[in-house]
């Protein structure tokens, strides 16, 4: 006689990557973990090597990794060798690197913990086990204080989408949009749905309630659903904010080099 309470062991094969499955169960893992390295790799060197045109027409439009642009905007002080992205790229880094589903990611492809359901992880993954948010990976708790922080980060940048709207002519100071309007204005959009469908973000509203009724409780309530409902496509936001980053800061980069044109159109 079994009992629902017994544990019943899984028909795994031993071995790492070992795996009755057929499909190419492979290719998930494999492009994210691409996508990621390829991410860090190309943030390092544009940080700390290629990082001369972040910006350009005089500031109106900054590539997104350096956004904001705090040392332009509050007049600092630094070394030659400082550049912005120094300064605020350890909140978005921190606010994705401890992601509920950036935590899926990196236990699966870099750690394969295990690489993918019902495939074998590495032998000494057995032997260590799992230990949750415990040794260093205890930092992940500092989730939701930088959810603070990178909704601070989100609304200058969406000031930076509206910086790019004034241009400065032989006139005056005209108003409008341009093709660079258009990327970061893309790329906050991206940026927000991210932000809204986190998961610590669908706490703050009516997470913490035991029951919703009427009134604020109620209204709270539906907010959470609806946030719950963004939650459910959390990885696509994750994805696509992302990649928009970087298309973002190829465009700012592309158009300071002067190697393709920011074409503009005057409203007023």
């Amino acid at each position: 006689m079994s009992y629902l309470s017994e544990a019943v062991k899984l028909p795994l094969k031993k071995g790492f990557g070992k795996t009755d499955r057929i499909d190419k169960w492979w290719t998930k893992p494999f492009w994210m973990g691409f996508g990621l390295t390829l991410a860090l790799v190309y943030t390092a060197l544009r940080v700390l090597v290629w990082d001369g045109a972040i910006h350009y027409d005089d500031h109106r439009v900054t590539s997104p990794i350096f956004s904001p642009d705090v040392i332009h905007l509050f007049d600092l002080q630094t070394p030659n060798w400082m550049n912005s992205a120094l300064l605020i790229l350890w909140i978005p880094f921190g606010f994705r690197g401890t992601c509920y589903y950036m935590r899926k990611v990196y236990h699966r492809v870099f750690f394969q913990n295990p690489t993918a359901c019902v495939v074998a992880k590495p032998e000494v993954n057995y032997r260590l086990g799992y230990k949750g948010e415990t040794g260093l990976f205890v930092l992940n708790n500092i989730h939701r204080y930088m959810l603070y922080l990178a909704i601070i980060i989100l609304s200058m940048k969406i000031y930076d989408v509206y910086h790019t709207m004034w241009f400065h002519g032989d006139n005056g100071t005209d108003f409008g949009i341009s093709i660079g309007t258009l990327v970061l204005a893309t790329e906050s959009f991206l940026l927000l749905m991210y932000v809204a469908s986190c998961h610590a973000f669908r706490h703050l509203f009516g997470g913490g309630m035991d029951q919703w009724r009427g009134g604020i409780s109620g209204i709270m309530g539906k907010l959470y659903v609806k946030i719950s409902n963004l939650n459910i496509q959390h990885a696509f936001w994750f994805w696509t904010s992302l990649a928009m980053v970087f298309i973002g800061d190829l465009f700012v980069w592309a158009v300071s080099e002067g190697r393709i044109q920011d074409y503009h159109w005057i409203i007023m």
